[in-house]
């Protein structure tokens, strides 16, 4: 490595010299290029020290600071807005590592870097919310103990339920959707992921559960099970889409193909999920070619999604159903088909969450996965009409009144 550096900056302090053939001129360039490697090459000397740790240095770090480490280097390889917020990001790297003084004060430390970037998706996750994260990305392999119900944040800062999983021990204990929330256990609910966390635990645990149905106080106890996550249920001709997974699109294909005559796709509270599920979904409905999104992440080439073939239910009558909670890949699949004039859609408010940015999940530990992971921001999407979704979200074509709990035929057909 010595060597290379050297020899490159013995090439570049020659190449600063004059192009001359005789030898008094050659006598005056080695003269005066001899000091200029020297400083040169000084200059390399310190560089290497400053941007290549001695393997004394490297194995001087604790575990907590190799956690705060590979989190920082995870950020800087993947965030796509290269500013950093106009954070001194190499600075922020040195502050973490003083900060890392143990596990507990490591994670604090990462959590409060990623906050001041001022993207509220770029987050550290840790090792329990991880699990979980994995697990509702995998399909037919999600499985998770819990109470088998969907939460949204509603109004005012209630908690609503916005599904039960058929068969689910919140159904077999009476909750309904529409029920708001109000205590989990012994905790009074701050939020729908807190919530949804708390209601989460080891199989066959109990855990009582108050809520408020129509103005009326009541509880439910709660046999937690392993409950496979359905994100795509069919209800006669409406099609709702929970959450978008890998095999999102195989399971809305599968239970369109029961349906004859106009559809509806109820996307009412879905957060997103996989970006690729969204598209995968959008194929089905659209013709070849038509435009789906355009991806753009850190080095600033746009990337497009098209439909590479005639969807198998192009031109089908198709109504989209949503709300102030549709969010990310679930929007993307809804402006994908009202751009292309391929449904209706019908909000029960005036737009949709409006998060256009991509996040992909970094593990951290060994194994992956151990110490949590980082949840980084790098790319943003737009809509086939070049319109950008994030903070602005999707406007329906019309708007009608419709409660988290009613039908989706009902709002759809008023």
């Amino acid at each position: 490595m010595r060597r290379l550096v050297a020899a490159a900056v013995v090439a570049s302090a020659a190449a600063l010299a004059p192009h001359t053939h005789s030898r008094m001129q050659r006598a005056h360039v080695k003269e005066h290029a001899q000091p200029l490697m020297r400083r040169a090459l000084g200059t390399a000397a310190v560089a290497l020290a400053l941007i290549m740790p001695s393997t004394a240095q490297a194995k001087e770090l604790t575990d907590a600071q190799r956690f705060a480490a590979e989190a920082w280097r995870a950020t800087d390889k993947l965030y796509y807005e290269r500013t950093f917020g106009g954070a001194d990001w190499f600075r922020a790297r040195s502050d973490l590592l003083q900060q890392a003084t143990d596990p507990e004060s490591a994670r604090g430390a990462v959590d409060s870097l990623l906050r001041k970037l001022g993207d509220p998706y770029t987050r550290y996750i840790d090792r329990e919310k991880y699990d979980t994260l994995i697990a509702s990305t995998l399909g037919d392999a999600a499985v998770v103990a819990g109470a088998g119900v969907q939460v949204i944040d509603g109004d005012n800062g209630k908690v609503v339920v916005v599904d039960v999983e058929p068969g689910a021990p919140a159904d077999k204990a009476g909750l309904r959707a529409g029920d708001e929330i109000q205590q989990v256990g012994a905790t009074t609910v701050k939020d729908a992921a807190s919530t949804a966390q708390k209601l989460r635990g080891e199989e066959g645990s109990l855990v009582k559960v108050a809520y408020v149905r129509d103005g009326k106080d009541s509880t439910a106890d709660i046999s937690r099970a392993v409950v496979p996550l359905s994100t795509v249920r069919r209800d006669q001709s409406t099609i709702r889409i929970k959450a978008f997974q890998l095999d999102t699109a195989t399971k809305v294909k599968e239970s369109v193909e029961k349906v004859s005559g106009p559809l509806i796709l109820d996307l009412r509270g879905n957060p997103g999920g996989s970006l690729e599920g969204g598209v995968e979904t959008a194929r089905l409905f659209l013709p070849k070619g038509a435009k789906i999104t355009t991806v753009t992440a850190a080095n600033g080439q746009p990337f497009a999604y098209d439909a590479v073939e005639d969807g198998a239910f192009s031109g089908r009558k198709l109504t989209v159903l949503v709300n102030k909670q549709t969010a990310s890949a679930a929007e993307v699949l809804t402006a994908a088909l009202q751009d292309n004039k391929a449904a209706s859609v019908v909000g029960a408010d005036p737009r949709t969450y409006g998060k256009g940015v991509i996040q992909t999940v970094q593990p951290l530990g060994d194994p992956p996965g151990a110490e949590g992971a980082v949840a980084v921001t790098v790319a943003r999407y737009a809509t086939p009409s070049g319109g950008d979704l994030n903070g602005k979200g999707v406007a329906p074509d019309r708007v009608v009144a419709c409660g988290v709990a009613e039908r989706a035929s009902s709002c759809a057909g008023r």
